[in-house]
């Protein structure tokens, strides 16, 4: 068939690609590393790692910036803390890191479900920046429409993407710092710092299961380091991952029902719970040192990822297209529940392939101007598929699985920045000044399906559902490129004022094509009042520009609401389509942001180091996806005569708006202490976040009650995670405990969930020098989040909330071997 061939061709396609790209990648480090072997005399030299630890490049121009003297509160982690992980997701490592940090894991919810949409500091992933080697890294081609309250319309970068083998320093700034960086850092700024060793390398191979017996777990990474000439290094990352599905559901009550009439019924009929993964990614780093302060780089990654989920089950005496009558040519009465007499539950496919290079070139004249180039290009496809299903509109005739379409995000950046510190006799230190330039071009594309994936058959005007029952592919209509560029000019200075007293003061002026506009600063500073306290302190403001993806996705989907037998139709529409219009849609315009933080840094007796900030985020305008509007009888002919296909199927529409403004404050605590004990060393952490987002404004024709509960209370108000480890002798210890405390979900009733102390702990043993074997557990106590109590959940078997911040799989015990070398 036709059809099969082309969904066939997607992972056919995803396959090629992946291997040429890694062929290609792998070939040319090794010829560059075999080709100068010869005339290397020695390894390029290792940086001082102890100091470089220490120092950050995020937040300050300033070359000497350390952790402890930063003007804006940031996080600093090692390898070693990335590695005492049970997870292969960069996200899941992050959460258990930083207290701010939240992330689920969505079941049946589309697209969330392959590209999780974290938060920092209660704040959606398009207002946190994330930058590779000092560089913006791309956004994911996933617009969130499923997702929760807070997250859903949003559409950030997948930090999937990222292995943590490859990883030198990861920076987390907790501070706006759009007049430094940008669009979208708002909530803060990570930066992840790639290895850039010459000639050390690891491998690292880790099994893992949960307790419930399902869930097993494959994560294999690689890193080596290779010399380039006697100057140079190519660095190279790779990791495997495959994930078995979790099933923490029960069977459906209608299900359990036609079971036990003798029907052939799967337990469970539909599956909530972690979809099958596979993945692989590799991350390449490298540089020349040219001499005289001057050096080249070039650094880029390819990952492939491919995972399935489970949707809502189809029950054969329920829904009303499958109990139908349809004639059909040859005169004969057809009903699909004859082809389904069990019922039937889709399967969605997404096969994600990502990419992006970025070379640059820096030097540093002799009257002390650094100057760094460079240019990026990275792009995210993410394809869909659906299988074992059809779409009823064609009749008998139709095919069971279908490519639905592609969407694309591409991004290319050109940038120019400049740091001169110039000497002046009344400052306490060289005054550091930094400019720059960037223009940076972003497009947006959505790839039509197979033509019956969303065509409507003859058989729609018996009211059969149109489209691949589940996901309608994207429409010839919906297809097309949405392009958009902008270039901007940034300057700041910084320098110490006396000898205890920094400040810096930076702006930022941006242009875009489509909206116009935007001028953003941030003052900041930093006192040292005494030997053992400090104060810092900023004042900013930001914005994120709405992405061409939020003013262009269409989407319609299948879905089932609160305890519904009956699936309806729900479609997302661009704001300036005959259907957004219809509902008021407006033209989006850029989030706005006022950020004021404060905090206080202790360096106590004993050595405990102590931090605490407050902060306090006001977005005005934030873009998000509206409540549900519902299209009645009515609204579906006046529909229709505006030329809307299939808008007598419709039963639910939203579209994007900026339709409200938050207010987002709290506390961060930090403090950390290392001390001897017995013949070993024991390093205690403590970090902590107070968070609370309130909803200041918001128009009620838009955004319902239920939707403004969720953004304010979706997420735990507090945070924390204690962390401690213990070296001595060849064993390494680690137990971490972590608290989240209370949330609601109002997709669940508006169900308040009670908090939860979640434990994790590993033993490491140094088998040789070079090889270290590791025994741990996840969720230690096999803690689950509270059961669902609302009937509209369990009606469908889901008894856990996918909106619970550590998960609903329990207990995971894992093993782990790495080797050095």
């Amino acid at each position: 068939m036709t059809h099969t061939n082309n969904t066939n061709a997607i992972s056919a396609r995803a396959m090629g690609a992946r291997k040429a790209w890694t062929i290609a990648l792998l070939c040319t480090a090794g010829y560059l590393a075999m080709g100068t072997a010869s005339a290397a005399t020695a390894p390029a030299p290792a940086a001082d790692t102890d100091s470089l630890s220490e120092i950050v490049v995020t937040g300050s121009r300033r070359v000497d910036r350390s952790v402890a003297d930063s003007p804006s509160p940031i996080d600093v982690f090692s390898p070693e803390d990335l590695s005492r992980q049970a997870g292969g997701d960069t996200n899941d490592l992050l959460r258990q890191l930083v207290p701010s940090f939240n992330v689920a894991r969505f079941s049946i919810s589309d697209g969330s479900t392959f590209v999780r949409p974290p938060t920092l500091r209660g704040l959606p992933p398009d207002e946190t920046l994330v930058l590779i080697n000092g560089k913006r890294f791309h956004r994911s081609a996933l617009v969130q429409i499923g997702a929760n309250g807070l997250t859903q319309g949003s559409q950030g970068p997948d930090l999937a993407q990222i292995p943590s083998i490859a990883i030198k320093q990861l920076e987390v700034l907790r501070d706006g710092a759009a007049a430094q960086y940008g669009s979208d850092a708002i909530a803060g700024v990570m930066n992840f710092t790639l290895k850039d060793s010459a000639d050390q390398g690891t491998v690292v191979a880790q099994w893992g299961q949960t307790y419930a017996g399902d869930g097993g777990s494959a994560h294999i990474q690689a890193n080596s380091g290779l010399p380039l000439g006697d100057r140079g290094f190519v660095n190279i990352s790779a990791e495997y991952v495959k994930n078995d599905p979790t099933s923490r559901g029960t069977q459906r009550p209608d299900a359990a029902k036609l079971a036990a009439q003798g029907l052939t019924i799967p337990n469970p009929a539909q599956r909530f719970g972690d979809p099958a993964v596979e993945a692989e990614r590799l991350f390449v780093n490298s540089g020349i040192d040219l001499g005289d302060n001057s050096k080249v780089y070039l650094f880029g990654n390819f990952g492939h990822s491919y995972a399935k989920e489970s949707f809502n089950y189809r029950n054969p005496t329920t829904v009303s297209w499958l109990i139908t009558p349809i004639t059909l040519d040859s005169g004969a009465t057809f009903k699909w529940n004859s082809v389904f007499p069990n019922g039937f539950t889709p399967w969605f496919y997404g096969d994600i392939l990502d990419s992006s290079i970025t070379g640059g070139y820096k030097t540093t004249l002799k009257n002390g101007l650094m100057i760094d180039a460079s240019a990026s290009y990275g792009k995210d496809e993410l394809r869909y598929s659906i299988r074992n299903t059809v779409n009823p509109s064609l009749g008998p005739s139709s095919p069971r699985q279908f490519y639905v379409g592609t969407q694309i995000q591409e991004e290319t950046n050109l940038n120019l920045d400049l740091t001169y510190p110039v000497n002046l006799s009344w400052l306490a230190s060289p005054l550091t000044l930094a400019g720059g330039g960037e223009y940076r071009r972003e497009t947006y594309t959505i790839k039509s399906g197979d033509v019956a994936s969303y065509q409507a058959g003859k058989y729609y005007t018996y009211g059969m559902p149109i489209g691949s029952n589940g996901y309608p592919g994207f429409t010839a209509s919906d297809a097309g490129q949405y392009p958009r560029g902008n270039y901007a000019f940034y300057a700041d200075a910084e320098a110490d004022i006396i000898k205890d007293l920094s400040a810096g003061v930076a702006v930022r002026y941006e242009d875009f094509d489509d909206f116009g506009d935007t001028t953003n600063w941030k003052v900041f500073g930093r006192y040292q009042l005494t030997n053992w306290l400090a104060i810092r302190s900023s004042v900013n403001t930001g914005f994120r520009a709405p992405t061409p993806g939020q003013s262009h996705i269409s989407s319609t989907q299948t879905t089932f609401k609160a305890g519904s037998p009956e699936p309806i139709v729900l479609g997302t529409f661009p704001v300036d389509s005959a259907v957004a219009q219809y509902y008021g849609a407006k033209t989006l315009k850029p989030e706005t942001s006022f950020n004021i933080a404060g905090g206080l840094v202790f360096d106590l007796p004993g050595g405990v180091n102590l931090t605490v900030d407050y902060y306090n985020i006001k977005v005005e305008d934030r873009i998000g996806i509206t409540s549900d509007f519902t299209v009645s009888a009515a609204d579906q002919v006046k529909l229709a005569a505006l030329g809307v296909v299939g808008a007598n199927t419709l039963g639910n529409v939203n579209y994007f708006a900026n339709a409200f403004d938050t207010r987002s404050q709290g506390v961060d605590i930090v403090a950390n202490k290392t001390f001897d004990l017995y013949d070993g060393e024991l390093r205690l952490t403590a970090a902590a976040n107070i968070n609370h987002t309130d909803v200041t404004k918001y128009d009620s024709t838009v955004i319902d009650a239920n939707r403004k509960a969720d953004i304010e209370n979706g997420l735990p108000h507090y945070r924390v995670n204690l962390t401690a480890t213990y070296d001595i002798g060849a064993f390494n210890f680690m137990y971490r405990g972590s608290y989240y405390g209370a949330w609601q979900d109002n997709s669940s009733a508006g169900q308040h969930y009670d908090p939860n102390w979640i434990f994790d702990a590993e033993i490491a043993y140094k088998v040789t020098e070079d090889l270290t074997a590791t025994v741990g557990a996840q969720n230690l106590f096999d803690t689950y989040p509270q059961k669902n109590r609302s009937a509209g959940r369990l009606n469908y078997g889901d008894q856990y909330p996918d909106t619970s911040p550590f998960g609903y799989d329990g207990g995971m015990y894992y093993f782990r071997l790495a080797y050095k070398f």
